[in-house]
């Protein structure tokens, strides 16, 4: 599975309302862009302009101040990052 639609099936799985602890959530996608260095490398260099689009100061301050136990919160929050990495996502495929 390529990194884009593992970003994608976590997205999904956020907005769908499938995960009870976004703690946990935020951590671990803040860690793609980063962190975890060997897959926010190889997920750039797959799909740079969904990197790039994900890699947003808003989203990274809201994944982190954020209270976890509003789960609609995250949905709403959530929801126009989803759609845009499915698009962007599709536009990779394409290519």
């Amino acid at each position: 599975m390529g990194y884009s639609q593992q970003v994608l099936d976590m997205l999904q799985q956020t907005v769908s309302g499938q995960i009870d602890n976004f703690w946990d959530f935020s951590f671990t996608f803040n860690a793609l862009f980063g962190e975890d260095a060997e897959f926010s490398e190889a997920w750039d260099n797959e799909n740079s302009e969904m990197f790039d689009a994900l890699n947003d100061f808003e989203l990274m301050i809201f994944l982190e101040e954020h209270d976890p136990s509003d789960k609609q919160g995250f949905i709403d929050f959530l929801t126009p990052y989803y759609e845009k990495a499915k698009q962007l996502a599709n536009i990779e495929r394409n290519i």
